[in-house]
């Protein structure tokens, strides 16, 4: 896969990532009073899920190198398979769907979010005795 288009892919994947946050800030009173969403964990999830997403498109503009594609299929996987189970607790009452599916995006992001950041952390330079010329 072309450099470009990891890059375009973490750009879009950091996005909306951003957005997800902003949209959960957005309708968390319509999730807290209509559907039981927990309001502090709903908070504290957007701004991390944000933090990572912006993570990833300092990561996208800096290096945008594919050996973190691994991260993206993790996390999306893991965020599959935990909205599914997350849906099947929700129809039973009071049960934990919404600290599941919040929680995991917390803990996750966090992880993620930090492995783009120090990714993008500025490379060292060569040593002084290497020549610095293409």
């Amino acid at each position: 896969m072309s450099a470009g288009l990891l890059r375009a892919g973490f750009l879009a994947d950091g996005a909306w990532k951003i957005l997800v946050g902003i949209a959960m800030l957005a309708l968390r009173a319509l999730l807290v009073e209509r559907y039981d969403a927990p309001s502090a964990l709903l908070v504290v999830t957007a701004v991390v899920v944000m933090a990572c997403g912006l993570a990833e498109v300092l990561y996208a503009v800096r290096d945008g190198a594919g050996s973190r594609v691994p991260l993206l299929i993790a996390y999306d996987s893991g965020w599959v398979l935990v909205s599914v189970v997350a849906l099947l607790l929700a129809r039973t009452p009071a049960g934990p769907a919404w600290t599941l599916w919040l929680g995991y995006q917390l803990v996750v992001a966090i992880v993620v979010g930090t492995l783009f950041a120090l990714a993008c952390r500025k490379r060292p330079a060569p040593p002084l005795d290497q020549d610095r010329t293409p």
